[in-house]
């Protein structure tokens, strides 16, 4: 099949716009799948930052429903940050996140009940009467916003649908947990916080095998659709046709985070956050595939410099002296 024509900046690749099955990604959906088999009310899931959360909640949206065999509705909100929280700001940001159509600024009883009313149909739509709502950010929330969340369960509760509310965010939510141990405030840890998750970066060679692999592969990563080109055969054709594989190149990479990091005096564990992990791969084939360079594959010294031009170093360092 001929090589497709893309436009210049319209690749994938170029957008950052796909999502990778990463091993954490796919643990990621196994505690979700079980959050929803055992009808289980809530759950948090931490991680540092930066670290491919929010891509691993977009994934699980997109693929939780076929993965239980049923149509089961999520909502995704943003915790947003105020100085000072309150039950009407709450409230409406949840409407516009859900893009309700007519979030009018109204009392906040009115639009909690917009909100109850919204996730009601949804659930009795998708007939399982069950709904899962994911709140981003949620290093963020106080105990304002979970007594908040509360009123919406209890509602829904009495209309005997079934919330479970997936808390994601940085490692400060185990505090707040800590925080509202000693507050005892079991009614929130009972409701939304008795499970939890750690969302772990890349940490092993094999782990960076996997993920090149998806480059490679059409069935995970081809474009355009039913093209059969893969994102390493599209940047690197030439490469490709000779054998060349991102997997192949995995411990090579792997080295190159190891030597980059004992270069800058790095002594935080190996934790490869998916984000710089991704920015690597993207450098690597737009600057040296087939919008860029042209070359026929990527030698060592340009994946130090597509490791370079992540970001990775700058986050790590600041992440150290935080």
């Amino acid at each position: 099949m001929d090589k497709p024509k893309i436009s210049i900046g319209t690749h994938p690749i170029e957008q950052g716009h796909y999502l990778i099955p990463t091993k954490e990604v796919l643990r990621l959906m196994e505690s979700l799948i079980r959050i929803v088999n055992n009808r289980l009310p809530g759950m948090i899931v931490y991680g540092r930052p930066r670290i491919g959360k929010t891509s691993a909640v977009k994934f699980a949206i997109e693929n939780l429903p076929t993965q239980i065999g049923a149509p089961l509705p999520i909502l995704i909100a943003n915790s947003n940050s105020y100085r000072v929280p309150s039950e009407e700001k709450f409230f409406l940001d949840l409407l516009n996140d859900f893009k309700f159509p007519f979030p009018a600024r109204r009392k906040p009883a009115e639009m909690r009940r917009q909100i109850v009313n919204l996730m009601m149909e949804k659930a009795e739509k998708s007939k399982l009467r069950r709904i899962m709502l994911i709140m981003d950010e949620a290093h963020r929330l106080t105990e304002f916003h979970f007594n908040w969340l509360m009123d919406i369960y209890n509602e829904l509760d009495r209309e005997k649908i079934s919330m479970s509310v997936l808390s994601v965010g940085q490692e400060e939510l185990l505090a707040r947990r800590t925080f509202f141990l000693e507050q005892k405030k079991s009614q929130i840890i009972g409701r939304f916080m008795t499970h939890e998750h750690h969302y772990y970066g890349i940490r092993t060679l094999d782990e960076m095998k996997l993920i090149m692999k998806c480059y490679d592969s059409p069935e995970i990563s081809e474009y355009p659709e039913n093209s059969g080109w893969s994102y390493t055969r599209y940047f690197f054709p030439e490469g490709f046709a000779k054998g060349s594989r991102l997997e192949k190149d995995a411990s090579i990479i792997h080295q190159l985070f190891v030597d980059i990091r004992k270069e800058y005096g790095l002594a935080s564990d190996f934790e490869i956050p998916m984000e710089y992990f991704a920015f690597t791969i993207e450098n690597a084939l737009k600057i040296f595939g087939a919008h860029g360079d042209q070359c026929d594959w990527i030698c060592e010294e340009q994946w130090r410099q597509a490791i370079k031009l992540s970001g990775y170093i700058e986050s790590e360092v600041y992440m150290a002296l935080a």
